[in-house]
C-alpha cells in the first residue's frame, strides 16, 4: 500500500469517529477487540497512551458499548475470523431495512463485502461468541485504563 493510500484510510478512519459523537442520532457501535491491541504499543508509549484514553473515553459514550477478549479466553472464533465489521442501516419508515445487513473485512488485499444473508448470518453466530468470551464493559474499561497507566510508567 502506497504512502497517499494509507493517508486516505487514516482520514476516512477519523472522519467516521465524528458519526459516534454526533448530537443527533450517533451510530450505536459494539465492539470487540483482542487484548493484543492493548499490549502491541504501536507508534510508541505515548502514541499508544493517547490511542487508549481515546478508545476508553469512547467506550464512555452511552451509544457505544466496548468489550476486551483477554488472552485467558483461549482461542475463539475473533482468531479465525480476522477483523471485521457488521453493518446495518437504518430502518425505513415502515420499519424494513432500508439497504441489507453487510460484513466489511478490510484485507491485506483489498476490502471485502458481503450481503448474502448467509454469510452475514455467520459473521453475526462469529460476533456473538467473541461478544461472550469477552470481558464485560466494566472490566474491559478497567483493562484499558491499566494498559495506559502501564504505558505511562505510574
Amino acid at each position: 500500500m502506497d504512502e497517499q493510500e494509507i493517508d486516505r484510510r487514516v482520514q476516512l478512519r477519523i472522519e467516521r469517529q465524528v458519526l459516534i459523537r454526533r448530537p443527533l442520532a450517533p451510530l450505536e457501535l459494539r465492539v470487540a477487540v483482542n487484548e493484543s491491541i492493548l499490549r502491541r504499543p504501536v507508534g510508541g508509549p505515548e502514541v499508544m497512551a493517547a490511542q487508549l484514553e481515546s478508545l476508553a473515553e469512547a467506550a464512555g459514550l452511552a451509544n457505544v458499548l466496548l468489550r476486551v477478549v483477554p488472552f485467558s479466553a483461549g482461542l475463539h472464533h475473533g482468531l479465525v475470523t480476522g477483523p471485521f465489521v457488521i453493518l446495518r442501516f437504518p430502518a425505513n419508515g415502515d420499519g424494513t431495512d432500508s439497504e441489507p445487513p453487510t460484513v466489511y473485512v478490510d484485507g491485506y488485499t483489498g476490502d471485502l463485502y458481503l450481503d448474502k444473508p448467509a454469510e452475514v448470518t455467520q459473521y453475526e453466530t462469529a460476533f456473538e461468541s467473541i461478544w461472550d468470551a469477552a470481558l464485560d464493559e466494566t472490566a474491559s474499561a478497567a483493562l484499558i485504563r491499566a494498559s495506559v497507566t502501564a504505558l505511562k510508567g505510574r
